[in-house]
């Protein structure tokens, strides 16, 4: 089984996990950035990891719920180039 990060960009969790939740494989990992991360749940409502960047976390108008993890720049490369494969919403 291939690990895949999915980044969404474009939808909210909520909106795409309705859609699309019959992908996420037990290696999979969710990684959430710009104004999706404004729209997390309180809740995680995943088994998968959820992730953001550190500095965009900085730049919200509200916390982040404490499931999100969150990486530095450097932290988020190295986090990409681990998955097998990478898709973007």
């Amino acid at each position: 089984m291939r690990s895949t990060l999915h980044w969404l960009r474009n939808t909210t969790l909520l909106e795409w996990l309705p859609k699309h939740s019959h992908l996420l494989g037990n290696k999979d990992a969710l990684f959430i950035s710009g104004m999706q991360t404004n729209a997390l749940p309180q809740q995680n409502p995943v088994t998968q990891f959820i992730y953001a960047r550190r500095q965009e976390a900085k730049s919200l108008d509200t916390a982040v719920p404490d499931y999100v993890v969150l990486k530095s720049d450097e932290e988020w490369v190295e986090l990409v180039l681990s998955f097998e494969q990478q898709i973007t919403w």
